[in-house]
């Protein structure tokens, strides 16, 4: 079983104890899955199970962050908070669109939306929404082009 296979499924262990109200439970086995996989994911986080970790040591997901299906994360990605935390239940995170594709050590800030079918480039700084079927790169990420066919992209299972 490959490192983002494990932390996925000891995601779903910590999403049922986070659902249960069992807190201290659900961030143990968090820091657990860290620590076994090196991968992060916050309790609270919603991530498809059908999310592809590509090397994923260093990935940060935020507690608030919601990931759709076949979406592909490279190591050291980060999808945080923009701000402090709200004293209210409104979402901080990222949350990121099906068949995306995140480049090793982009940085995704705050309540944006990574639209479905979209690119984002390696090292890259995104703290605005991106429109699907777009490619953005850069610091900070500015469009580069738009997604012509995604059956040739890599989340073309």
């Amino acid at each position: 079983m490959f490192p983002g296979d494990k932390a996925l499924t000891l995601h779903k262990i910590t999403t049922f104890f986070h659902n249960a109200k069992m807190k201290r439970l659900a961030l143990f086995v968090s820091q657990f899955s860290r620590f076994l996989t090196g991968i992060e994911i916050e309790p609270g986080a919603i991530v498809s199970e059908k999310t592809i970790f590509s090397h994923g040591m260093g990935a940060v997901i935020g507690f608030s962050s919601i990931i759709g299906d076949n979406v592909i994360i490279r190591h050291g990605v980060t999808l945080g908070a923009g701000k402090i935390r709200p004293l209210d239940d409104r979402r901080i995170h990222p949350k990121i669109e099906s068949f995306c594709s995140i480049g090793a050590g982009a940085v995704i800030l705050g309540p944006i939306t990574i639209g479905h079918h979209s690119v984002i480039g390696a090292n890259s700084v995104v703290t605005k929404d991106v429109a699907p079927y777009s490619v953005v790169a850069g610091v900070p990420a500015k469009f580069i082009r738009s997604v012509e066919n995604p059956q040739k992209m890599p989340w073309a299972f």
